[in-house]
């Protein structure tokens, strides 16, 4: 009798996922990039200065990536379906209720809390919807997908412009707000992978032999205890406190920060995310202040950016395979050149020069970001652990940021400098992907030998 395995069906169903992926992030998570560009001038008008844009990106970035100690069980539990559905609605909400803010504290409830957990739902969820689909074109669908979110990193500077000009800020914030809703149809595009899965006949000697070892060596987690040691240890008292310890570290899998390596990598991801987040926050502030561009050459410069990072996330998966560099390897190569190229933006004087070496930028990026989730996924191979490994890094990443990520705004400040805080964020980049590199020597050495 044949035996049988399912397995993804690497395409089918799965492209319109990517195409639902593609619209959700087009309408949410490219908003993110916008945040200095919508909500600069009016926080300005409050009274604040570059602290006070920081302190409430960073607290939304900060409750985005916070998230990963809830989004890990819920994915867990539910559909990335669901997760992504409510998600959109967060993200919607806090637009709209972020138009009525008058002050400070009402944009950290509204846009930092609402819309950062919205889109610390959407990211995990819509990476997983992809990846189920997908084995061997792993690393083509999840570009492409994002790639909805360079479209929307393209476009909507533009559409911004126009909205606030039209509109002013109340306006622009409520219209994006309900624009962020389509985002809805994207999400009821992810069917279940079950309803798709393929069957493929497996040799029954081969069926045998994969077997085998499951059968010859059982898991290092599993340890036979006497019958009389499981009495004992039942009939022990244990703490309340050890009890809720171990139930939490079984739910949430810390035992992954055991691992150096997985430290090392997340730590690298954090880093280079909150420069990303610093950098993006003040790139319009740099163009506009810095520079004396004004609001419509601001846009350009933001849409070139973005067209680039399009370009680059629908061919650097397809370049990457084709020069057989991993996921980590293409993020290490992808941070140090776009660490380099934005001191390079911070170095122009000229818009002809800011739009070229911003649109290199934007092409260069565009390997950190599809690359993200894809370096945790391809070191975390257990796939019951993986959605509490991204958790973690989303975790990893609210740390960084509203430390770190605070402290290029103090840097900002401090030195009444954009380009000395771009500087400093190229190079904190450059020293964690020289740590990567070592880390990844040594290793490659050991196995050598």
């Amino acid at each position: 009798m044949a035996n049988y395995r399912k397995e993804p069906p690497d395409g089918g169903w799965g492209w319109i996922i990517v195409i639902g992926v593609a619209l959700t992030n087009m309408v949410n998570q490219s908003l993110v990039s916008l945040f200095g560009l919508l909500f600069g001038e009016e926080i300005e008008a409050m009274g604040h200065g570059t602290m006070g844009v920081a302190l409430v990106m960073n607290i939304c970035s900060m409750v985005t990536n916070f998230s990963g100690i809830v989004t890990g069980p819920l994915l867990k539990n539910y559909s990335p379906r669901l997760v992504t559905f409510i998600g959109v609605l967060l993200t919607s909400t806090g637009l709209i209720l972020s138009s009525f803010a008058t002050n400070l504290a009402h944009l950290i409830i509204t846009y930092s809390l609402f819309t950062g957990l919205g889109f610390g739902l959407i990211m995990p969820a819509t990476f997983l919807a992809v990846k189920t689909y997908f084995d061997k074109k792993r690393s083509q669908a999840v570009g492409l997908s994002m790639a909805g979110t360079g479209i929307g990193q393209m476009l909507m500077p533009q559409l911004v412009r126009y909205l606030l000009d039209e509109y002013g800020y109340k306006g622009a914030t409520f219209i994006l707000g309900a624009l962020s809703l389509h985002g809805l149809v994207g999400s009821l595009l992810f069917q279940p992978v079950q309803w798709h899965e393929k069957k493929v006949e497996v040799d029954e000697t081969t069926s045998l032999l994969s077997a085998a070892p499951s059968i010859a060596k059982k898991p290092d987690s599993v340890v036979e205890v006497p019958s009389k040691s499981k009495s004992q240890l039942e009939n022990a008292e244990i703490s309340t406190c050890v009890r809720i310890w171990k139930k939490i570290c079984q739910i949430l899998d810390l035992d992954l920060l055991l691992d150096g390596v997985f430290i090392n990598i997340i730590i690298g991801l954090a880093v280079v995310y909150t420069a990303s987040i610093s950098f993006s926050m003040l790139f319009p502030f740099y163009l506009q202040e810095a520079r004396g561009l004004s609001r419509s050459e601001t846009a350009l410069s933001m849409s070139l950016l973005s067209a680039a990072d399009i370009v680059a996330r629908l061919s650097i998966p397809y370049l990457a395979s084709k020069c057989g560099m991993g996921n980590r390897m293409t993020f290490l190569v992808g941070g140090l050149m776009l660490a380099i190229c934005r001191s390079l933006v911070a170095m122009q004087t000229t818009l002809e020069t800011v739009l070229v070496a911003s649109v290199i930028c934007g092409y260069v990026r565009a390997a950190t970001v599809i690359n993200q989730n894809l370096t945790v996924s391809e070191y975390c191979t257990n796939e019951k652990k993986l959605p509490a490994a991204l958790g973690l890094n989303m975790v990893a990443k609210g740390i960084f940021v509203l430390t770190v990520g605070q402290l290029f705004g103090f840097i900002r400040d401090y030195t009444n400098s954009y380009s000395i805080c771009i500087h400093v964020q190229s190079s904190c980049m450059i020293v964690v992907m020289v740590i990567w590199a070592v880390e990844m020597m040594v290793k490659r050495s050991r196995l050598d030998v």
